[in-house]
């Protein structure tokens, strides 16, 4: 059996599972409420629902 202590790779690997760059938490809110806005859109214009509808 190999002892597993005495090689150098075998070591914590949370340099390599941790991102370098990591993305601003007010980013990936603008990016979800971007995302809820065009779902909105698109289920009030597929379901019929739009400006055209305040037609005098």
């Amino acid at each position: 059996m190999t002892n597993l202590g005495s090689n150098p790779d075998n070591g914590s690997t949370d340099s390599r599972e941790t991102p370098r760059h990591r993305t601003p938490l007010w980013v990936k809110g603008f990016l979800i409420a971007a995302a809820v806005l065009v779902v909105v859109f698109a289920v009030v214009h597929l379901s019929g629902g739009m400006v055209m509808n305040h037609t005098p």
